[in-house]
């Protein structure tokens, strides 16, 4: 491979004379000093005076010894790679990748990949892009890929490149009619794909990227990376976007320093690649609710991981970077970029008033302003342009919810940073917050380390009671509680407080259950750990009737495959109580989005774990009932409805336990919670029985009851 084209990879080269130009990837420069000589074949820089061959160039770049520099540049040139590791397996899935993304990038410059190159254009992307990103398109074509390799059909099932029809026994391909984008690791091998339809396709998966394999884990690889790790090892520091054209569309206005996540939130893999390379990290993210939560994940992950300047861009719903990238050069998006918010004030004002920072991501979207939002948002947060002051029992909220946040931050300086600013937001003396949350928290510790029993008189340890608002399930008042060595009251089941109480532990390190998915905590905003709380029998029983409606759904799938078009959303929705039902629906969805149908036989030919195959061939055994279309939609529909009543009632359940050991401020925050569970369960209820009105009951297995085969 001649140098200059290698090079060029990272570094944009200019003509001059038999010699190339440009700034030196390895120091910050505004004039280029670095020199490409092809006919010599080496770089050398007179701003810092680094320059070899084109082995020394991939060495200092990458960081690697001599040897990997070989295997990174034979790859690079798409050269089998076997005999540079006589002593080593080698697995040959590399090179069928390598060489399936440039067929596919041949395709598209042929006549027959018009469609996909006229879309390309059409989008403003540029053949530059094209050829530094390598993307390609895949002909609508079953098998364009097995006749190319009709040797290697095992690799290609392995990576996912072929698949086999369970119905006619043939291959095909599993990518067809896409534009391709190769998924490359930081060294630049090709571990897999992303697929996009073209507009008009009535394919409902828009994207679509290779399945996990041997050689590939997407919550390991970052798009991106490598076509961009020269931008962002030379400035130290990279964007954070949601998808393939957002980098490359950014990459085009002069932002190369963009990577994006495939197709899954941040991840701390994500985050340890990003460290080896920048020291500065800015998240460009929607600004809709799954943004602003995303935002908030993204913070805490990266802020735990030492990216303390990292920052975060919030663009307008309906607008993403590369719409950005169409309408702004690359200097706006920089001075858009520049009114960023920091992640930890994002954070640590999300934590205290999640409710006002929604409404003023209302309020500044507008998609023809996109840095109105950001600058609005950092407006509120280090200025605190409030629409309204919070109040009093706002800021007690605040506080509650501000503590596990505090507590989680194991760094003392860092923890007392972010006491300072709450109490800065909520305009109230910092000792005093650092006092009331580490006495409510339990964290003082005396000299041998022990926890320092709480107070007489401590709020969190008095007695409360919790209307049940003609709620299924009781909570009687909290009566007598029994000690624990922290000093904290503990309720359990059997106690006068009824069987909807269960045990508090107000340790840190308590944090086995999510927060965000089940608002289970205990006092002082503690999340409540299985292992150390008996489970409140209620909940148990919630817990069951999930599994069996969950296990119910999967059967009708099963049986009624045309099911799944028809809801595809509202099951992506489903947040899976019963393991091995996930594990059924994920293969499900999978042959769904590839075009494949399925019959009950799925279960014997998709490698499913011998326990859930078992479970479910009894299952379909048993489900002996005939009805008819659109009885069987109706029934469907029900299983739904009942399955988001019983998650619902779950929760309720939960926040009755937390009730009990709860103070006057986190009893109102807890009762707004059940009141909105309340309300949206009465909701489904109503829904439930209208349907069902309309649908006679029929017959249910032994032992079931209601529509969904649960227990009422």
């Amino acid at each position: 491979m001649p140098i200059e084209t290698y090079i060029g990879r990272f570094v944009t080269l200019k003509r001059y004379n038999r010699n190339y130009k440009g700034l030196c990837p390895f120091h910050r420069e505004k004039t280029p000093s670095f020199n490409v000589v092809p006919d010599k074949g080496i770089y050398h820089c007179f701003g810092c005076g680094r320059g070899g061959d084109i082995f020394a160039f991939v060495m200092e770049h990458e960081g690697v010894e001599f040897r990997e520099a070989m295997e990174i540049l034979a790859r690079a040139a798409g050269i089998d790679t076997s005999n540079l590791q006589k002593n080593e397996k080698k697995d040959p899935a590399y090179d069928l990748l390598m060489r399936t993304a440039r067929l596919y990038n041949e395709y598209l410059a042929e006549p027959a990949g018009a469609n996909y190159l006229n879309y390309l254009k059409g989008r403003g992307i540029q053949q530059e892009s094209i050829k530094k990103f390598q993307i390609g398109a895949s002909p609508d074509q079953w098998q364009f890929l097995l006749e190319k390799f009709p040797e290697e059909l095992k690799t290609m099932e392995r990576v996912s490149l072929a698949r086999k029809s369970e119905k006619t026994g043939k291959h095909f391909d599993f990518f067809r009619g896409r534009i391709m984008f190769p998924i490359r690791d930081a060294s630049g091998q090709v571990v897999g794909f992303g697929g996009r339809i073209l507009p008009g396709s009535d394919n409902p998966a828009k994207y679509m990227n290779s399945p996990e394999s041997p050689v590939f884990h997407k919550s390991k690889v970052l798009y991106g990376l490598f076509e961009n790790i020269a931008s962002i090892r030379r400035n130290r520091a990279a964007i954070v976007t949601e998808g393939y054209l957002d980098v490359v569309g950014l990459a085009e206005v002069g932002i190369d320093s963009a990577v994006a996540p495939l197709g899954t939130a941040l991840t701390l893999d994500h985050v340890h690649q990003l460290k080896r390379y920048a020291d500065h990290v800015t998240l460009m993210l929607d600004g809709d609710a799954a943004g602003r939560e995303a935002a908030r994940k993204g913070a805490s992950l990266l802020i735990g991981q030492g990216f303390q300047s990292s920052r975060m861009f919030f663009l307008p719903t309906g607008m993403d970077p590369f719409d950005l990238s169409r309408k702004y050069t690359g200097k706006a998006i920089g001075e858009f970029l520049e009114s960023s918010v920091s992640s930890d004030s994002y954070l640590i004002f999300y934590t205290l008033f999640p409710d006002v920072l929604g409404r003023a991501f209302q309020r500044f979207a507008d998609p023809e302003k996109p840095a109105e939002l950001t600058e609005g948002i950092r407006g509120l947060i280090h200025d605190l342009r409030f629409d309204e002051p919070p109040g009093l029992e706002e800021k007690k909220a605040a506080v509650d919810r501000f503590q596990q946040l505090y507590t989680d931050i194991e760094d003392s300086i860092i923890r007392e940073f972010y006491a300072q600013e709450a109490a800065r937001i909520l305009g109230i003396d910092v000792g005093g917050l650092v006092q009331q949350l580490k006495l409510r928290a339990g964290d003082s510790q005396n000299s041998r380390g022990e926890r320092r029993p709480r107070p007489e008189g401590d709020s969190a340890g008095s007695t409360s009671s919790f209307p049940t608002a003609g709620a299924s399930g009781s909570a009687g008042a909290g009566g007598g509680r029994s000690s624990s060595s922290s000093g904290m009251g503990i309720m359990r089941p059997g106690s006068p407080g009824g069987e909807g109480a269960v045990a508090a532990d107000s340790g840190p390190a308590d944090q086995n259950r999510n927060p965000d998915r089940t608002g289970n905590r205990g006092a002082g905003g503690q999340p409540r750990s299985e292992a150390s709380a008996p489970m409140n029998p209620e909940i148990t029983r919630n817990k069951e009737q999930l599994i069996r409606c969950e296990r119910s759904l999967m059967v009708k799938l099963l049986s009624y495959p045309n099911l799944l078009s028809a809801h595809l959303n509202e099951l992506r929705q489903l947040d899976f109580e019963d393991q091995d039902s996930e594990i059924l629906w994920r293969v499900l969805e999978d042959r769904f989005l590839t075009g494949e149908g399925w019959d009950e036989d799925v279960l014997i030919h998709s490698n499913l774990p011998s326990r859930v195959m078992q479970s479910f061939s009894g299952l379909l055994a048993a489900d002996s009932r005939s009805e008819g279309n659109a009885a069987t939609e109706t029934t469907f529909k029900e299983l739904l409805l009942h399955h988001r009543i019983l998650e619902s009632k779950k929760q309720m359940s939960e926040i009755r336990g937390q009730m009990v050991v709860a103070d006057e401020v986190e009893q109102s925050y807890l009762w707004e919670r059940y009141s909105a569970l309340l309300k949206e369960t009465k909701s489904l209820e109503f829904q439930l029985r209208s349907q069902s009105a309309q649908n006679p009951k029929k017959p249910t297995h032994q032992g079931e009851s209601g529509p969904t085969g649960v227990e009422n």
